[in-house]
């Protein structure tokens, strides 16, 4: 078993901050799948049921996004929204996230050892929503001057809205870590109902207060909801794991309490770079979308809705694999085997989401309060992220081989270097002051970025640099056609939908032609079904002649 106190750091990608419930699942399941090869296949099956929760949750919260583009839009409450959710969740970042499994998990292993798991596990849960109780203490306290220094770009009347809605949001702070905790001692016993029940939970309350908020136009009911759901959600775990014996009331002693809270701050220094950098990150993020039009802050949501699917349904789960097989006897192997498909699949896929991206930003999100303006803000931030949206779902897998290799010092400074890529090219959207409309567009480049910026130092610490970019160059070519289509598709095709249909064809035909020429065993299937094709449209025509001769 891997002790994470003495470890160098374990990588996980942090979901946006907006989504931030959603990622307990994977980072619950990496924690798991690291836990020793000999309990590999019950670590893979739970890393399953997990990826399973996160399907459903990341579902749910498409649900929910897709509702708030027709309640809200992307209005000045729907940037006062996001920016209350950077500055209520962004304080908590080194509790929260990969942070508490990561540490606690093997932690736990060892007060089963120990035989003195209820006690430890309350002190520690008591030690870091203390820790939490007092940053959202600062947080109500500082006011409007925190929340000046998140979204300082912000007209006064959207800061108003966004001071409203932190004083409230503010309020699950506490409720948010103590969850985490519970749940990651949940993980630690192989169990996942707090971890897939929360992101669940608040995407259906976020969802009950854009209800609320259509139906009486009460502003605050979205922020309420968000409050009650984690607040609600804290107090039904406290309550299942004390039932279960799972929590002590010996545990609240203060030095007790005091001597966790040491230790897991102890434990957390070889892990703080990697959130550092990433809230870092959103941070300037955030801060210059303030400065542009009403409305960038929440569209870079919006695209980020359609390009997250990439890591759901590939990043995630061939991450997840990766991880549960151990180390690989041939690294570099390894990693072609796998990019072969990814870049297959993903630079065609990378070019139809930057060719059309308004009209999938219409089709999505455009109706209700989700106006032509919304519509061109957030279709700007999805061509800026999908431009690198390729090299960023590769890069996450490949990541992965350098974790199950016991590389973890290099894959956390491949991390912080990405997300310093990232804050760079922040800082020169913020000093180049781009017009209002194309401000979307430079901060999704600059998320662009940092996937190349992760891919290319994973293939270097790999030493698999040359085969990658060969096989880059191969998949140019499918993505090339796929540029090409589109283009002839603008000008052939007027219609959103005749669009989209005409697009979507060509963008799989060219993902056909790159797993082709890339996977030699599908190629050869092709192969053998070019060989029998004849054969069977000959004998298919034999029984039609047969029977019109019957007829």
């Amino acid at each position: 078993m891997t002790d994470l106190r003495r470890s160098d750091p374990q990588p996980v990608m942090a979901p946006p901050l907006a989504d931030e419930a959603a990622g307990a699942a994977e980072a619950a399941a990496v924690a798991v799948a690291q836990d020793g090869a000999d309990k590999r296949p019950a670590s893979r099956h739970f890393a399953m049921l997990l990826m399973a929760g996160a399907l459903f949750s990341k579902l749910l919260g498409f649900v929910r996004e897709v509702m708030m583009a027709q309640v809200i839009g992307a209005s000045l409450v729907a940037d006062g929204f996001r920016g209350a959710v950077t500055a209520v969740l962004l304080p908590l970042s080194i509790l929260q996230n990969e942070s508490v499994p990561a540490i606690l998990v093997p932690m736990y292993r060892q007060w089963q050892r120990d035989g003195d798991t209820a006690r430890r596990l309350t002190a520690l849960t008591i030690a870091l929503t203390g820790i939490a109780l007092g940053l959202m203490l600062a947080v109500q306290a500082l006011g409007l001057l925190w929340v000046d220094a998140m979204v300082g770009g912000y007209s006064a009347e959207t800061k108003s809205v966004t001071l409203q809605f932190t004083r409230i949001m503010a309020l699950a702070m506490p409720a948010s870590v103590l969850l985490n905790c519970l749940a990651a001692g949940e993980i630690a016993l192989g169990r996942s109902r707090l971890t897939t029940i929360r992101a669940s939970i608040l995407n259906l309350a976020v969802l009950v207060g854009l209800g609320i908020l259509a139906w009486t136009g009460w502003v605050a009911a979205l922020a309420w909801s968000f409050a009650l759901a984690f607040n609600g959600l804290a107090i039904c775990g406290v309550w299942w794991m004390a039932r279960e014996g799972l929590l002590s009331a010996a545990g609240a002693r203060p030095a007790l309490v005091i001597e966790a809270g040491l230790a897991f701050l102890r434990a957390l220094r070889p892990l703080l770079a990697i959130p550092v950098a990433e809230q870092a990150s959103i941070w300037v993020e955030r801060l210059f979308a303030s400065r542009l039009v009403t409305g960038t802050v929440a569209s870079i949501d919006y695209a980020r809705t359609l390009t997250d699917s990439a890591h759901l349904l590939i990043s995630q789960p061939l991450g997840l694999t990766v991880l549960s097989r151990g180390p690989a006897a041939d690294a570099r192997a390894q990693a072609d085997a796998i990019t072969r498909p990814v870049l297959a699949i993903m630079l065609p896929a990378s070019v139809f989401l930057v060719a059309f991206a308004p009209e999938i930003a219409r089709l999505v999100f455009a109706r209700g309060a989700f106006n032509d303006a919304a519509v061109l803000l957030s279709s700007e931030a999805l061509r800026g992220i999908s431009a690198g949206l390729w090299a960023a779902t590769l890069g996450w897998i490949l990541i992965r081989i350098l974790n199950g290799s016991g590389r973890n010092a290099a894959s956390a400074a491949i991390l912080v270097a990405a997300y310093t890529v990232n804050i760079l090219a922040n800082l020169c959207t913020g000093l180049i002051v781009p017009d209002a409309w194309e401000g979307p567009l430079l901060l999704g480049l600059g998320e662009a970025a940092r996937g190349l910026t992760l891919l290319i130092g994973t293939v270097l610490a790999l030493g698999c640099a040359g085969p990658v970019a060969m096989r880059v160059a191969v998949a140019a070519v499918p993505a090339g056609l796929m540029a090409v289509a589109a283009w002839q598709i603008d000008l052939a095709w007027s219609g959103m939908i005749p669009r989209l249909a005409a697009g979507s064809a060509a963008c799989a035909a060219c993902i056909g032609l790159g797993l082709a020429v890339t996977v030699p065993s599908l190629r050869a299937r092709l192969c053998g079904l070019a060989v029998i094709a004849p054969g069977l449209r000959a004998w298919i025509e034999g029984r039609r002649s047969s029977h019109g001769n019957v007829r």
